[in-house]
């Protein structure tokens, strides 16, 4: 059954308030009478508190600025505003709210995974093997905060046990020793999940693999990491999960992102995902750094788009939403397709938008803007009713103003109702066997075998392929799609083709060590500023965990 965490209780708060070592309070305040030491030891209390473990990872992927913007094919959505995510300008500072919202939640969820590991040993009336599995989980989304922290972050505490008093005393652990703890925590979590499981949504040995071979791909390029033999040990790693997993690529790219198709979101390529439900009660989370703030569902779908709803024809609309004014995609990044051969084009993005609203001169249905693959001449869109939007016209506006962009449909809702949060139920994609193909063509690559780089990269584009031949070559759509010899430049513009708002796209170009080059050659609001500099490639550490920290607690150089 695919809702496993929609299960999820108030397990979270519980394990929060047991760690401030206030029993007293909890006595006082916890009118069932409810502590950590009469629930977390039972069955049912133990099972809860590892289902509280997944929740975090909402809010945690929902900082999708620190993720996206200032790369290659992420801007911001208004021509020539600055964001410091975008523009890496002086408010990109130890005091960024984001930034140090999302340590906190990341610590948080650390917090909750230690306190599994803690009860592990107290737990009564579970079996053996249960509690070795629910341990198993906890250190893989351990493993995963912590790769995900030391990426942004570099050297960070590295906490390993559920605090039981207020600590002031906190020390930045070396990047290199956090990775051998992640390294160690996926290794064990390997060796203690199953490959499948009935709870669709818990952590499995695929996703413990895939995550492990991409933090061998990423050591291999620092200068701490052992370099071929690390890009060597990832390309084994994704390989066996490839070919001895229960995963399988999906016939086509498309459906695993069309929600006409009944249960779309379980299906063989999927090897982690984030999970929401049309029940409000159980897909709502509240950001830490702001506690008021309910969020009931996904907004993924609003983002990438340009606001319709300034168009009297579509208006308010649930078909499409309202967008967040937030992220847009370069204009490079629409160069990356190649519309006569791959078929993720037209689903990925929708180049004409219909009207919602029958106004003067347009019925329901009618096209109210088109995004045309060939020009149309200033003559020709005299002719035409609609808005014609050329690809030149994309980003040309007047400063300030929102960018004309194709409608990115891969993470479209049904008629989710119009409203200011706007937010669906679909899942997050964490982890999805296409990108396993990719950390395999990558790590071979690195590790000097361009056959096997070459073999793992074709398999995702001649799935991406048209199905037909194409009638100027009469050769296969799939066929004219692979490619003989491949750089990490052709595997990165893959991934943003394959992976598009599904990779936290800001870590990919810091591994491969392209994100100064990229940044500066694709995304022109980047390059306007000019301010980009190597130190950018890590964040600042938040300036609340330096005033609170006692210990010799640094800022990271350049901030």
């Amino acid at each position: 059954m695919k809702r496993f965490i929609n299960g999820l209780c108030a397990a979270g708060c519980l394990a929060l308030l047991s760690l401030t070592g206030c029993k007293d309070y909890l006595v006082e305040e916890n009118l069932g009478g409810r502590t950590a030491e009469t629930y977390y030891g039972t069955a049912q209390g133990f099972e809860d508190l590892v289902k509280s473990t997944y929740s975090p990872l909402r809010p945690l992927l929902s900082y999708t600025g620190m993720f996206f913007l200032g790369t290659d094919i992420f801007t911001v959505t208004e021509v020539g505003s600055t964001n410091a995510f975008n523009s890496y300008d002086n408010n990109l500072n130890s005091s960024n709210p984001d930034l140090d919202s999302y340590w906190k939640e990341a610590y948080y969820a650390i917090q909750l995974t230690n306190t599994v590991q803690f009860w592990s040993t107290q737990v009564t009336g579970l079996d053996a093997a249960t509690v070795a599995t629910r341990v198993a989980e906890t250190k893989a989304l351990r493993a995963y905060h912590y790769f995900l922290l030391a990426e942004t972050f570099g050297d960070v505490p590295l906490v390993l046990a559920p605090a039981t008093q207020p600590t002031f005393g906190f020390a930045r652990t070396p990047e290199k020793d956090v990775y051998t703890q992640v390294i160690k925590d996926l290794t064990e979590a390997i060796d203690g999940l199953p490959a499948t499981t009935a709870n669709f949504g818990r952590v499995t040995k695929g996703m413990a693999q895939h995550l492990l071979a991409k933090v061998y791909l990423t050591r291999g390029y620092k200068s701490y990491g052992a370099g071929q033999a690390d890009f060597t040990k990832a390309g084994q790693l994704a390989e066996t999960l490839i070919t001895s997993g229960p995963y399988a690529l999906s016939s086509n790219f498309a459906s695993l992102f069309d929600p006409s198709n009944a249960g779309f979101q379980v299906n063989s390529e999927v090897i982690f995902s984030v999970q929401y439900n049309a029940n409000v009660e159980s897909s709502r989370y509240y950001y830490i750094n702001n506690p008021s703030l309910l969020i009931t569902g996904n907004g993924l779908h609003n983002l990438f788009n340009m606001e319709f709803q300034t168009y009297p024809t579509i208006g308010r609309s649930a078909y499409y939403g309202k967008s967040t004014l937030y992220i847009a995609p370069t204009s490079y990044l629409y160069t990356l397709f190649d519309k006569t051969r791959d078929a993720r084009y037209q689903s990925t993005f929708a180049t004409a938008i219909y009207a919602q609203v029958a106004t003067a001169g347009f019925a329901v249905g009618d096209t109210v803007i088109y995004f045309p693959d060939v020009p149309f001449s200033a003559a020709r869109k005299a002719t035409k009713k609609y808005n014609v939007y050329n690809f030149d016209e994309y980003e040309n506006k007047t400063s300030f103003s929102p960018r004309s962009l194709p409608y990115a449909q891969k993470f479209r809702e049904v008629n989710v109702p119009y409203s200011d949060n706007n937010l669906g139920i679909r899942d997050t994609y964490v982890f999805r066997l296409a990108e396993t193909y990719l950390i395999a063509s990558e790590a071979y690559l690195k590790a000097g075998d361009m056959a096997k780089a070459v073999q793992y990269y074709n398999v995702i584009r001649t799935r991406a392929g048209k199905t037909g031949t194409n009638p100027a070559t009469n050769l296969p759509y799939k066929d004219e799609l692979k490619a003989t010899s491949i750089t990490i430049d052709n595997i990165l513009d893959e991934r943003a083709r394959e992976l598009f708002g599904e990779e936290l796209r800001w870590y990919e170009l810091k591994r491969t060590g392209k994100l100064l080059e990229r940044g500066k050659l694709y995304n022109k609001e980047l390059a306007k500023y000019n301010r980009l500099q190597s130190f950018n490639l890590l964040r600042p550490i938040p300036q609340t965990q330096i005033d609170l920290n006692r210990a010799d607690f640094t800022q990271n150089p350049g901030y």
